[in-house]
């Protein structure tokens, strides 16, 4: 399967670090991302893109993007950037009072998709570290705040259940929203990232019950082709399984497992 599939898209896959505070996915983007975080970007350090709405900061020779143009980097075809990496930050003038070992760090984070030490500078106060290739095929993305991570996958699936049927230009189509999906629920799913987790919304069911959407634990996996190219096999094998039901009664999310 190839990255640029649409299948793909509708297939979420995540391997989880909680140690680390870092996730590994494939199939959600960074529009969804950043839709979807508790609190919205403000200044983002460009370190890998191909956007053009930047400012430069002369101390880094690092292009950024401050808070007024964030919306149009939102809407922009980030895929096809190729790599796309950034940290988030506080405060334009601290980036003139970057030492040259962190931004050596940082261009290190680019390159090798992987912190020297730690992901975080105190100096940028960054929340985040967003590391894709193919954006939305592979993104690896470091949380200071583990909770932050859950609050924003908790909406990513809903969010994309919400677009299903865009894509196919209906007239007078009614996009069904659904709610996040609650703490408690998302309690049980995020230890089972630490093993590969994978929910697929292309094999959604309706029932009697509701919405149900399949979830697999497939193994923990850093080549993303691997995954996709075997995906059949590793359902069939996965080491453990559920079911992501929405409930029609309750309008709420549940999660079953046999």
């Amino acid at each position: 399967m190839s990255g640029g599939s649409d299948q793909r898209k509708d297939i979420i896959y995540i391997n989880g670090d909680r140690r680390n505070h870092c996730f590994l996915t494939s199939g959600i983007t960074f529009r969804e991302f950043a839709s979807n975080i508790p609190s919205p970007l403000h200044n983002l350090l460009l370190l890998k893109h191909d956007f053009e709405w930047t400012d430069i900061n002369y101390h880094t020779l690092l292009e950024f993007v401050e808070e007024e143009n964030i919306p149009n980097l939102i809407s922009a075809d980030v895929e096809q950037f190729g790599e796309f990496c950034w940290v988030d930050f506080h405060d334009i003038h601290d980036l003139d009072e970057l030492d040259p070992m962190e931004i050596a760090e940082l261009l290190y984070l680019a390159h090798k998709k992987e912190p020297i030490g730690k992901p975080f500078f105190p100096l940028l106060k960054n929340k985040y570290v967003y590391l894709s290739h193919d954006d939305g095929w592979y993104n690896k993305v470091y949380y200071r705040r583990l909770p932050d991570f859950t609050a924003a996958l908790s909406k990513i699936v809903p969010y994309k259940l919400g677009l299903f049927g865009k894509r196919k230009f209906m007239l007078f189509q009614k996009t069904k929203m659904y709610p996040a999906i609650a703490r408690e629920v998302m309690e049980q799913l995020i230890p089972l990232t630490e093993d590969g987790l994978l929910i697929d919304l292309v094999h959604k069911e309706e029932s009697k019950r509701g919405l149900e959407i399949p979830v697999y634990v497939v193994g923990s996996y850093e080549n993303m082709d691997e995954i996709f190219e075997n995906i059949v096999q590793l359902r069939e094998e996965a080491v453990e399984q559920g079911v992501l039901l929405f409930d029609k009664k309750d309008q709420e999310w549940k999660w079953m497992t046999d």
